[in-house]
C-alpha cells in the first residue's frame, strides 16, 4: 500500500500513515473479474469514460483540461482496473488531431516536405495520396504507438516492483498522457513543452494509477533508454573492438595485397 500524500510504503491494515500521519483511503486495485468496489474508492468520476449522458465532444474537452491543468486529481478519479479501451480511443483522437495541426503549421509557416519526383518536388498538402495515407496510417500509427510503449514502461515498472496493476492500467496512463501533444497547436515552442510536459504526465500517471512512488514511476519511464544506450554502446564498443583486432592484424602482415 502506498501513502497518497507521502507516496511512502506502509503496512497494510492501518488507517494513517507512519511517516506523515496521513489518514490512508486506499484500497487494492480492482482486477477483472472482480466486483466493483464501494465507498470512496469507487466513485470514479474520469469525464471521457462517462461520456454517456454530457456528449463525447463536451466529455473529451473535459478530459484534456484535467489531464493537461490537474493531473493528479483526474489520475485519482480514474479507475486503473478498466476502461482501457476508452483511454485508447482518447489517445487516438487527440494525438491524431494534434498531429495533424502541427502539418498544418509547418504548411502555414512555408515549412515543405519534399519528395523527389523527375527532378521537382511536391508541396505534401498538394499531394491527394499523401493526405489520404496519413488520414489512414496517422490513427493506426498513434494506436500502435500507444500499445507499444505501454508494453515498454509495464515491463519496465514490473522489473522495478512498481507494477502493482494490469497492462491495461499502464496503458490508461501513456494513453491519457497524451493530452500533452495538444500543445502542437502552439507553433515553435508548443512541440518541445509538450514534449516534457508528456514525460511528467505520464510519471504522473504511472504513479497514481499503479499507486506506487514517484521514483518508481520516474526510472519505469527512464529505464528504457538507459537499456537502448548500453545496447548502442556495447553495439559500438563490439565494432571498435573489431576494427582494432583487423588494423592489427594487417599491420602484422597477415593480409596479403
Amino acid at each position: 500500500m502506498i501513502c497518497r500524500s507521502c507516496y511512502r510504503d506502509v503496512p497494510p491494515g492501518g488507517l494513517y500513515c507512519p511517516s506523515c500521519g496521513a489518514r490512508l483511503a486506499a484500497a487494492p486495485l480492482p482486477t477483472s473479474g472482480e466486483a466493483p468496489l464501494s465507498g470512496p474508492a469507487a466513485s470514479w468520476s474520469n469525464p471521457w469514460e462517462q461520456r454517456k449522458g454530457r456528449g463525447a465532444v463536451a466529455a473529451f474537452a473535459e478530459t484534456l483540461q484535467q489531464v493537461l491543468f490537474h493531473p493528479v486529481g483526474f489520475f485519482r478519479s480514474t479507475d486503473p482496473g478498466r476502461g482501457a479501451g476508452a483511454a485508447l480511443g482518447y489517445a487516438v483522437i487527440v494525438g491524431t488531431l494534434s498531429l495533424a495541426v502541427a502539418l498544418l503549421w509547418q504548411h502555414a509557416l512555408g515549412d515543405r516536405l519534399r519528395f523527389g519526383h523527375g527532378g521537382g518536388y511536391l508541396r505534401f498538402f498538394e499531394s491527394r495520396a499523401a493526405l489520404a495515407g496519413i488520414s489512414v496510417f496517422l490513427p493506426i500509427g498513434v494506436a500502435i504507438g500507444n500499445l507499444v510503449w505501454a508494453a515498454v514502461l509495464h515491463v519496465s515498472l514490473a522489473v522495478l516492483g512498481g507494477a502493482r496493476g494490469t497492462y491495461g492500467t499502464t496503458l490508461k496512463a501513456v494513453c491519457y498522457a497524451s493530452s500533452a501533444t495538444a500543445f502542437n497547436v502552439f507553433p515553435v515552442c508548443g512541440a518541445a513543452v509538450g514534449a516534457v510536459w508528456h514525460v511528467v504526465l505520464q510519471v504522473i500517471g504511472l504513479r497514481e494509477l499503479h499507486q506506487t512512488t514517484t521514483g518508481r514511476a520516474f526510472w519505469a519511464w527512464f529505464l528504457p533508454f538507459v537499456v537502448v544506450l548500453c545496447l548502442a554502446g556495447a553495439t559500438v564498443l563490439a565494432a571498435v573492438l573489431g576494427l582494432a583486432r583487423m588494423w592489427q592484424e594487417f599491420g602484422m602482415g597477415r593480409f596479403e595485397v
